[in-house]
């Protein structure tokens, strides 16, 4: 029989104790751990708040937080800028003194009737000018646990501003004398103005889902249509004309612009049609180039007409000069021949006469002697007659004459007038035309000096140079203004333009400086050597 021991009362507490340590160490566990979930959740809620709190602040739509009465008690960095305000000062201020007066009575009736379940209120209202922005749109709902309103604002001045546009731009587009069309990309009609059913024929209702070839004419080439859509499909823009046809079948002339409008894929989701009927234009034009071609016709021929009446008339003009000089050479001829040989045996006649009176103070040897003075005087005359007709020294060559033109110049005028000319200078080649003619633009030259040009000194310069001779008159007067070059009445630039423009030569007249004289310059071509 075996004896088992049994426990004491002692030994039974100790064992009562050590169990309930054991359930204390379990149940301290379970707190901790509970206290360490609980700290986890607590970070995560403020790690969720200050994230919310910096979405809330940095987020580009305006929120604000309102009071019951109106006030304002939070707004993020967006309804700050909207509102122009700082942060810090937008705490307790009323949020109605930044809405416009002619708003106030709405938003604070609107503040008033928000509903207390949650639901959201709308309005639309406008900031006071001195804020900045114009209409913005309040959306609102009550926050039964805080105790506030919270309010989105929406600047919507912008989008009203493009809807504005937008109904300006159809205003328009229906306005236009220009057909719009829209198309889809499988080149059907979207929609047309009134312009365009005008133009074709063809109604909005009826356009409308139409293929945009039923505008082709028969006699323009299909596959034209087909490259010309490829493209604006590409992403091309085009612009020409084609020929198109309306609904009756009657055809026009089409000035079309196509431009392809993209979608945010990058392809293009519509193209833009613009077209007008440019018929009468072109009818017009065609009208206007057939005038044109036979005014050019009839110019030309009238240009003909003239430069052959004008090569008549330089013809005449040589022809007049020629007889002009021929009959001065023919009447200083007679002068000298008849006249001149009549004086002269008067003269030995008087002479004769006033050797026999000899100096006998009577009244037939003054009677004489005046007689003897008068024959001289007219003698002296018709020499200056005659030399103004035709000197006879033109007949010993051109130098000759010159050197006279010009000693005669300057003893009459007392101007000082130099003649430059090269001692080698050929004058064989120079025919007797062109010598008078460059002989005669000397005389006129300086006549016009003596008249006009309040000189005092003028030179006269003869050249050759290869082919042509060239002749140069230049003195230091007052010098020919312009309006007084053709002044009616003045016909020394002009004969002298039409003597060098019969033998082909080239007149110029130096540019017109005030005080600065005038120089003419003649080149005539000579006969080849």
């Amino acid at each position: 029989m075996k004896i088992v021991p049994t426990q004491t009362a002692a030994q039974t507490d100790m064992l009562k104790q050590w169990h309930e340590l054991q359930v204390s160490q379990i149940e301290l566990e379970i707190q901790s751990a509970a206290l360490a979930e609980l700290e986890l959740q607590k970070r995560q809620v403020e790690e969720g708040l200050q994230r919310y709190a910096g979405l809330y602040d940095k987020a580009p739509v305006s929120y604000l937080s309102l009071s019951p009465e109106g006030c304002i008690v939070g707004a993020n960095r967006a309804a700050a800028g909207l509102l122009q305000s700082e942060r810090v000062r937008l705490q307790g201020e009323p949020f109605e003194r930044f809405v416009a007066p002619e708003s106030q009575p709405a938003l604070r009736s609107f503040l008033e009737h928000i509903p207390l379940d949650g639901e959201s209120a709308v309005m639309e209202a406008h900031l006071f000018d001195g804020v900045g922005a114009g209409r913005i749109r309040l959306e609102a709902n009550y926050d039964a646990a805080d105790k506030v309103i919270r309010v989105i604002v929406s600047d919507i001045t912008e989008w009203q501003a493009r809807e504005t546009a937008l109904r300006r731009a159809f205003v328009v587009m229906d306005n236009l004398d220009e057909g719009v069309v829209m198309i889809d990309p499988s080149g059907h009609i979207q929609s047309v103005n009134p312009a365009f059913s005008a133009i074709t024929g063809y109604p909005a209702s009826v356009a409308q889902g139409l293929p945009l070839r039923v505008l082709r004419h028969p006699r323009q080439r299909p596959e034209f249509y087909g490259t010309l859509w490829a493209e604006v499909l590409a992403g091309v823009s085009w612009q020409g004309e084609l020929l198109a046809r309306r609904r009756d079948g009657s055809e026009f002339i089409a000035s079309l612009s196509l431009r392809p409008m993209m979608g945010s894929d990058g392809n293009v989701n519509s193209v833009v049609a613009v077209f007008s009927d440019i018929s009468q234009r072109r009818q017009a034009e065609h009208a206007l180039q057939e005038l044109h071609h036979k005014l050019e016709v009839r110019v030309v021929q009238r240009t003909a007409e003239l430069l052959h009446a004008n090569g008549q008339l330089r013809q005449l003009s040589a022809h007049m000069a020629s007889v002009k000089e021929e009959e001065r050479k023919r009447i200083a001829r007679e002068i000298h021949d008849e006249l001149g040989q009549n004086l002269l045996a008067l003269r030995m006649d008087i002479s004769q006469l006033h050797a026999r009176v000899g100096h006998r103070d009577t009244r037939l040897g003054q009677r004489v002697t005046a007689a003897l003075s008068t024959i001289d005087a007219t003698l002296r005359s018709v020499r200056g007659i005659m030399n103004d007709l035709r000197p006879a020294v033109l007949d010993l060559g051109l130098a000759a004459a010159l050197e006279w033109l010009v000693n005669d110049f300057r003893n009459r005028s007392s101007i000082d007038c130099r003649l430059r000319m090269p001692r080698d200078m050929i004058f064989s080649r120079v025919d007797n035309e062109t010598g008078i003619v460059l002989f005669r633009i000397v005389q006129e030259s300086l006549q016009n000096v003596l008249r006009h040009a309040r000189a005092s000194y003028v030179e006269v310069a003869l050249e050759e140079q290869g082919d042509e001779i060239t002749l140069s008159v230049e003195d230091n007067g007052i010098g020919i203004a312009p309006q007084n070059r053709n002044k009616p009445g003045s016909f020394g630039l002009i004969g002298i333009a039409e003597r060098v423009d019969a033998l082909r030569g080239v007149l110029h007249l130096h540019d017109y400086e005030p005080g600065g004289g005038t120089s003419l310059s003649v080149r005539l071509p000579l006969p080849p050597g």
